[in-house]
């Protein structure tokens, strides 16, 4: 079970890695050319000429990385609370079995571990964040941005969290329903 877990958790965190990295690099290629912030690019990675192209261009590629990381959130966080197969109720399951897309109803498995990833990403860019604005490379309204961001998007799988606690509370605990899974682990 332990190995099944660890492997979900590296596949949810290959999409939003690829992402953010995208999003940096691009973001920066942008906000550089709209603030026409001159940089050279060599061997020890890209240099701008002055400390105010670099902040412009840190802080709002940052920015960047945190909306991309906001709507990654935003949509687990729908998908949590509209389409869980614990709370959803039987007309509106029905109504996506007819539309043929069963595919939107989630396992408590799928959403927590996508969101774990997600929020894994949301609090290391905090991290960053804080520190970078710290030693004065991020403007400080990036950093209260991310805070809004990480305690929202915290609280609201919380949240759910709770709402999925109490469905369950005196149920029995159910620890590996596929068989695909237990098979393996048979062999």
């Amino acid at each position: 079970m332990f190995s099944r877990i660890l492997i979900k958790l590296v596949d949810e965190a290959i999409f939003p890695a690829i992402l953010l990295l995208a999003t940096r690099l691009t973001s920066m290629l942008v906000v550089s050319k709209f603030f026409h912030a001159n940089y050279e690019i060599n061997a020890n990675g890209v240099i701008f000429v002055n400390l105010s192209d670099y902040l412009k261009v840190n802080s709002y590629s940052t920015l960047f990385m945190i909306l991309i990381l906001a709507i990654g959130l935003l949509f687990i966080i729908i998908k949590s609370f509209v389409f869980h197969d614990s709370h959803i109720s039987p007309g509106f399951s029905a109504k996506i079995y007819s539309l043929k897309m069963p595919s939107l109803i989630q396992s408590s498995f799928n959403i927590y571990s996508q969101g774990t990833i997600w929020l894994s990403y949301i609090y290391l860019i905090l991290i960053v964040a804080s520190f970078m604005t710290l030693f004065g490379m991020l403007y400080s309204w990036v950093l209260f941005v991310a805070i809004i961001t990480t305690v929202i998007s915290t609280a609201l799988f919380v949240m759910d969290i709770e709402h999925e606690v109490k469905i369950n509370k005196g149920k029995e605990i159910e620890y590996d329903s596929d068989s695909k899974y237990l098979e393996r682990e048979e062999e």
